[in-house]
């Protein structure tokens, strides 16, 4: 099976952090969201997989850190989706079916012999702002082990919130009926939850009601999106199961989203910082309340940190009181007093009370 990641997007919810990264390289909890996702991918698949990851906005960066990090663990494959056109210098696309659709090339001449086969010449489609909380394995035994032809996750929302998500209605074998985008009257509870898995020939099948919507377009024409080929897959007859998640998803798509997962991910994940010297952090005259994330090289004096506080390597904090909060790398905090905030990296900031402040890469306040 194969693995497409679509990590092209701009991540405009995320401005002004997103100027200088791609979404996917915001830290929360010690590591870049892309390596809470390739970390989780580990534990299931082995070597030989491929990983095909679709770059657009700083591409360089994506591609220069995936290879230095991840050479040794996976098959890469990087394939530019080029921007629609330019917006006050920033690039704009042609959405996620297109980038989908751009993988296409690397499922050709595959030989499928049995059952098996097409399965396992499969994909796989994850987003570069999600972090699955489940195992890939639970997902994947329910893709082998039942007679579907894909598998999309959901998670169960409020029924008042039904409204704000992509939404699947189902049978009494959990087969998806339809996916309503958004939808104005209430169908389900059952919002899709960003990860897919389809046999190799669904994955055909994707792939060609995609071209047909690309090569219909117009200048006019909004982003191609997935829902619409994924209901055509529904509707000429391709089984597709909604397994629902036991643990979740977090979306990082926007700074609320990010604090949550950052607070989460905190919780959840084991963070030893009992070794500050080996990792030569310097705590003088401080409180540090659990849960908190302290990266190298940190120097934190006469300050109360956490809880849910993560921050980046190289950073010093001076006399401020910090909760729920995500600070990059190399910030320079003095006479701080703040919380629900983002904070990017190589920022200078003193003497300010102020409580949900986003501040972006390299500001001097």
């Amino acid at each position: 099976m194969r693995i497409v990641g679509p990590v092209a997007g701009i991540g405009s919810r995320l401005r002004p952090f997103t100027l200088s990264k791609p979404k996917a390289f915001m830290r929360v909890a010690g590591k870049a969201v892309l390596d809470h996702i390739l970390t989780k991918f580990l534990n299931t698949f082995d070597q030989n997989t491929e990983l095909i990851l679709i770059v657009g906005y700083k591409k360089r960066q994506i591609i220069d850190y995936v290879q230095k990090h991840y050479a040794d663990k996976f098959k890469l494959t990087f394939i530019e989706q080029t921007p629609r056109g330019y917006r006050d210098n920033i690039p704009y696309y042609w959405g996620l079916g297109e980038a989908v659709y751009l993988s296409h090339e690397k499922f050709n001449n595959v030989e499928i012999n049995s059952s098996e086969d097409n399965k396992r010449e499969g994909c796989l489609i994850f987003l570069g702002d999600m972090i699955l909380l489940d195992e890939y394995s639970y997902l994947l035994y329910r893709y082998y082990e039942s007679e579907v032809d894909g598998i999309i996750t959901v998670m169960k929302v409020p029924k008042e919130q039904a409204s704000s998500y992509g939404i699947v209605d189902v049978d009494e074998n959990n087969i998806i009926i339809r996916m309503v985008e958004k939808p104005k009257e209430y169908i389900s509870n059952l919002a899709i939850a960003g990860i897919y898995a389809f046999s190799y020939t669904t994955t055909q099948a994707l792939f060609q009601n995609l071209k047909e919507r690309l090569d219909q377009r117009a200048e006019l024409t909004k982003e191609i999106y997935l829902t619409e080929s994924l209901q055509y897959l529904i509707d000429s007859g391709h089984k597709i199961a909604a397994v629902e998640l036991k643990k979740g998803i977090l979306d990082f798509g926007k700074p609320s989203a990010l604090l949550h997962g950052n607070r989460f991910l905190l919780e959840h994940q084991i963070v030893n910082n009992n070794d500050y010297k080996s990792r030569n952090i310097m705590i003088e005259k401080s409180l540090i309340k659990n849960y908190v994330h302290i990266g190298k090289n940190c120097y934190i004096k006469n300050s109360v940190i956490g809880p849910y506080v993560s921050i980046g390597k190289d950073s010093k904090i001076e006399n401020s009181i910090i909760e729920n909060c995500v600070i990059e790398r190399n910030a320079k905090l003095k006479n701080i007093i703040t919380d629900n905030s983002i904070i990017g990296s190589n920022v200078q900031i003193e003497n300010m009370s102020k409580s949900n402040i986003i501040i972006g890469d390299k500001c001097n306040i």
